[in-house]
């Protein structure tokens, strides 16, 4: 037992000597390990703004020419445009058919002020439609039903009451029972 104990001790003393000397520098280690790449490393800088043709790649996303990036509306979260057996579900198709509608009414053209890149380093942007009257696509979509608020606590420095703007605007739709509001609330 005394061997047994003297072994475990001479081996806890000895073990942090031992690595000690197979470890590497700070400075050697930091080098070896891969650094994480952000967005705007692998994208370049975040752009202010963005103007061009654009089309609806599901119902809170625009693809568009001379994007490096989708661009993600800023404020809105739509339906998924497909569930997880990959197939297409009416909620998300009815979001996107309505953004693609929107984009149509000014042939697809759009001015976007860029807010930030989001997790999956797409931009996030608020967006209207560039014609005489612009509309604002957020506020539009969050109108007709087919799209919720989403991360409405994140100020636009441009526009201060956007937040309350798209609040409001998914409260009339919701009241209204507009879009897929009734399916959302059960009431199919």
């Amino acid at each position: 037992m005394k061997r047994l104990v003297l072994a475990a001790l001479s081996l806890a003393l000895l073990a942090p000597a031992a690595l000690a000397q197979n470890a590497k520098p700070p400075a050697a280690a930091a080098a070896a390990a891969p650094k994480p790449q952000g967005c705007t490393a692998t994208h370049g800088a975040l752009p202010q703004n963005w103007s061009g043709q654009a089309f609806a790649l599901d119902g809170e996303t625009l693809g568009g020419s001379g994007l490096k990036t989708p661009l993600r509306i800023w404020g809105v979260q739509a339906p998924a445009l497909r569930d997880a057996q990959r197939v297409e579900t009416v909620p998300g198709m009815r979001a996107r058919a309505t953004l693609e509608d929107l984009l149509a009414r000014a042939d697809h053209k759009v001015k976007c002020r860029i807010a930030r890149y989001d997790s999956e380093c797409r931009l996030v942007a608020q967006c209207a439609l560039d014609e005489a009257q612009p509309i604002d696509l957020g506020g539009a979509m969050l109108a007709s039903g087919v799209v919720y608020g989403h991360e409405l606590d994140e100020p636009l420095s441009w526009e201060p009451r956007a937040a309350q703007r798209y609040a409001d605007a998914e409260f009339e739709a919701r009241k209204a029972r507009k879009g897929s509001w009734p399916y959302w609330l059960g009431e199919q």
